[in-house]
């Protein structure tokens, strides 16, 4: 019999252990801040790597199966041990000290974040928060990032992800721009107006209007690749800018545009497994998801 190579990850066995507690798999995805899709198919994943099934469906939900029980018995006995060791590490970070790397879109970190983050370290003087802003440095499973907000849900499953907010977007122009060039008052008559273009847009599915829309009109004044002299782009009058509605707030200078551009982005918050979260990171993650729904409205509102 050909050997098994593949070794079973400490998360399958936390899915085994969520579900047969808590009855289903629905229960264990909402303990372990997961979806239900993701606990069924590494269930299953690890049910086709030991060659039994660990559990049976039943009216009232999921029972484990002899071969189950077992397995959740000695899985038991390995939580308790990760726990007491978790405990005693989490005791020397008590204090609230060290590093929390976050990553975050340009636009929303020096718009919002940053003074969010500012206020956090006021009560925690002892966290020092390294924001970083480039994708290429963001890694999530190495020790250089611990929590993300990303404006797509993660691919990997492995992450932990929750959607915080959905954001719409607008044209927004300036007062010397309006005041120069006017304002389409109809979708139908932005080809006679200047755009400035912002390069990350091109490939953000739920911005499709602006690709669509907006390039092939050949009326791009400015293309920028940086959030902060995108903003600088619109206000200087280059031309008429896509942002999100919270700018109606963040640059109350600018104009928005009542006109359907359908276009949104959701902003999800990311964080590794809770087992492999320091303490400090689990404060700031739940620092930031109060802070979140705090501004909901008054930030990430139309």
């Amino acid at each position: 019999m050909r050997a098994k190579t593949r070794r079973s990850d400490w998360s399958d066995i936390q899915y085994v252990i969520a579900t047969a507690k808590l009855g289903s798999f629905h229960a264990a995805a909402i303990a372990l801040e997961t979806n239900q899709s993701t606990i069924g198919r590494r269930v299953a994943r690890f049910e086709a790597y030991l060659g039994t099934k660990i559990f049976e469906r039943h009216a009232t939900g999921m029972r484990l199966t002899p071969a189950g029980q077992i397995l959740y018995e000695k899985a038991i006995r390995m939580e308790e041990a990760a726990n007491d060791m978790e405990s005693s590490l989490l005791a020397l970070d008590s204090r609230l000290s060290g590093t929390v790397r976050v990553f975050a879109p340009e636009g929303v970190a020096h718009l919002w974040l940053a003074y969010v983050l500012a206020d956090f370290c006021k009560t925690h003087p002892a966290v020092k928060i390294d924001v970083v802003t480039h994708r290429e440095w963001l890694d999530l499973f190495s020790l250089e990032t611990d929590i993300a907000v990303f404006i797509e849900r993660p691919r990997n499953p492995r992450l932990v992800a929750s959607k915080i907010v959905k954001v719409e977007h607008s044209l927004f122009i300036s007062k010397s721009y309006d005041e120069q060039f006017g304002r389409p008052r109809k979708l139908e008559d932005i080809g006679e107006h200047q755009f400035v273009d912002y390069v990350p847009y091109h490939v953000c599915a739920d911005l499709a209007w602006w690709t669509k829309s907006v390039l092939p009109l050949q009326r791009i004044q400015f293309v920028v690749d940086s959030a902060a002299v995108y903003l600088a782009a619109i206000r200087s009058g280059a031309g008429i800018g896509l942002l999100p509605n919270f700018y109606k707030r963040a640059a109350p200078d600018l104009i928005a545009l009542p006109l359907p551009t359908g276009c949104s982005l959701s902003l999800w918050l990311v964080a590794r497994p809770i087992s492999n979260k320091s303490h400090r990171t689990r404060i700031l993650l739940k620092y930031l998801r109060e802070r979140f729904n705090k501004d909901l409205a008054s930030w990430f509102g139309a």
